[in-house]
């Protein structure tokens, strides 16, 4: 994501600078992380703006709903964050004002380790999978994997406007997507193949435990200046 933030910011300077845009940068902090955002004014009234934060966060408990309907268990687990988000916003600041509506496309970059273990004896697909049939669960959640919706309004100095600090915040909701991927080894029951078998369809279930945050809230607050 770095990368992509550095690239991003490089081509808007480099845009600015060729066609003489009026342009602004903003540092923030908020649900997603810490991060910058840069503005190139379109018109007077309306910005693209690249947007990009990141933050770590370790140790958080989490418990995951898995198995058939009405033979269901949860899995402890642990989860290590790579947390962070980019997007492509485009601001309209309604009436030439530091109030601003956004549209755009973020994609939540947000991904973690898990560690934990199945509590409860449950089915899977029919199967009984009890807790001594596998050891500890290990794997990963990708929050999301490609750029969704975004909408929001907001308040900050518009990049087309009169030039100078301002306060910025940003209020809007974001379109997640996300992936789980387990891993364990049998201890008995099963063969290593059919205990694989079987994660795959725990995978589907803790995708539908998590799409519960499907729309995931976005705030942040900062400080921009507008050139």
């Amino acid at each position: 994501m770095k990368k992509i933030i550095g690239l991003g910011i490089g081509l808007l300077f480099f845009v600015s600078n060729a066609f003489a845009l009026d342009f602004g940068i903003a540092a923030k902090a908020g649900i997603n992380g810490v991060g910058l955002d840069l503005s190139v004014g379109l018109t007077k009234t309306v910005n693209l703006r690249l947007s990009g934060a990141a933050i770590d966060i370790d140790g958080e408990d989490e418990t995951v709903t898995v198995g058939d309907d009405g033979a269901e268990g949860d899995i402890d687990a642990e989860l290590d964050f790579d947390y962070g988000a980019s997007a492509v916003l485009v601001d309209w600041h309604a009436f030439n004002s530091n109030f601003r509506f956004t549209v755009g496309m973020m994609k939540n970059n947000g991904s973690a380790d898990i560690t934990g273990v199945l509590v409860d004896d449950i089915f899977v697909d029919g199967s009984p999978l009890l807790t001594t049939d596998l050891g500890p669960i290990g794997g990963d959640v990708d929050l999301g994997d490609s750029y969704q919706p975004y909408v929001g309004i907001g308040w900050g100095r518009g990049a087309g406007g009169d030039g100078g600090f301002s306060f910025s915040a940003d209020l809007g909701v974001a379109v997640l997507d996300p992936d789980v991927d387990l891993e364990a080894t049998t201890t008995g029951g099963y063969s290593q193949a059919e205990l694989d078998a079987l994660l795959v369809s725990l995978e589907k279930d803790a995708e539908d435990d998590l799409d519960d945050y499907e729309l995931w809230p976005v705030l942040a607050v900062g400080v921009n200046y507008a050139f």
